[in-house]
């Protein structure tokens, strides 16, 4: 750990956080409350104690543990406030143990190596004094290269998709646990279960987009794609296999996520995320998922792989 370095890169991305969003689009939050992008974008701004260190509040979202997008997007938050004019094009992280989601985390970034051109930081998140995930992060400075891309096919108009949300909601209530309001809508031609998709399938394909306008500050956009990155990501192993989340014979965690950013994007646009399991062995579940906006492009791309076992034989 450097750990004397200043925190020049926090004060903008700490601001932009710290926006809130206009007050008409505010108004025209759904009654229901459906969603709770503020709530998360506050949530990832974290405090600056100095030195490289860094302290965020944890929120409940119908786990007993912490949401592990929840931590990546805090993790990068932390990095990004330690690198100046360089862009995150990829993270790697491992989760250690389960978070308490009552408790506060610490992170601790480390300055790596800054190069001509690119940056490297180590970030570590501490609860009750155990390393609980870590994560490596890259920078790099804007540059033109060569361009090629995975190819897709843009499934309709997500505008004239229905949202999943009052669905989800529905089926939430009628399995007597309370919903827990989300900070982008999530828009697909299945409407079937919690997954958005019909099980059976090899994968899902989902529109993605926050609900009210967002800060022109292409981190905050970043911060909040990570934490979303995470959600249902691992279920997708499930699919082939008849199952759901929430079966009672199963023992789920995330092991492991990496994402790569390929090219900017804005959460408050459509984003697709084409997302698949490749495989499922020893245990642990391997899915990826492939972020396209509505001009085809790949933004991003996502890997994650999960502990799957089943508690008694099927």
């Amino acid at each position: 750990m450097t750990g004397s370095a200043p925190d020049q890169a926090g004060p903008s991305l700490h601001q932009a956080l710290l926006c809130r969003m206009d007050s008409k689009l505010l108004d025209n939050m759904p009654e229901d409350k459906l969603y709770n992008t503020q709530t998360i974008l506050d949530l990832l701004r974290l405090e600056a104690m100095g030195g490289d260190r860094y302290v965020g509040q944890s929120h409940y979202m119908g786990s007993s543990t912490v949401f592990g997008g929840q931590v990546l997007g805090q993790a990068l938050y932390a990095a990004m406030s330690t690198v100046e004019e360089r862009k995150p094009h990829s993270m790697h992280a491992l989760f250690l143990l389960p978070g308490n989601h009552a408790l506060p985390i610490e992170y601790e970034v480390e300055r790596v190596r800054d190069g001509g051109s690119f940056s490297t930081r180590r970030i570590v998140a501490w609860q009750e004094g155990r390393r609980i995930f870590v994560m490596s992060c890259s920078f790099q400075k804007p540059e033109q290269g060569l361009e090629h891309q995975r190819a897709v096919s843009l499934i309709g108009d997500p505008e004239t998709l229905p949202s999943l949300l009052p669905i989800w909601k529905s089926l939430q209530t009628q399995a007597t646990r309370p919903y827990e309001p989300v900070p982008v809508d999530f828009r697909s031609e299945y409407a079937g279960d919690t997954l958005s998709s019909q099980t059976g399938t090899k994968g899902r394909r989902i529109w993605v987009k926050a609900p009210l306008a967002l800060p022109d500050d292409e981190q905050v956009h970043q911060a909040l794609f990570t934490y979303v990155s995470d959600y249902r990501l691992l279920a997708t192993s499930l699919l082939q296999h008849g199952l759901t989340v929430g079966d009672p014979r199963l023992q789920m965690a995330s092991l492991d996520h990496s994402i790569w950013l390929h090219r900017p994007f804005r959460m408050d646009e459509w984003l697709l995320f084409e997302t698949d399991s490749p495989n499922a062995s020893g245990g642990r579940g391997l899915c990826q998922s492939f972020v396209y906006n509505l001009r085809g492009e790949l933004v991003a791309s996502i890997a994650q792989e999960g502990l799957i076992r089943l508690k008694q034989p099927r």
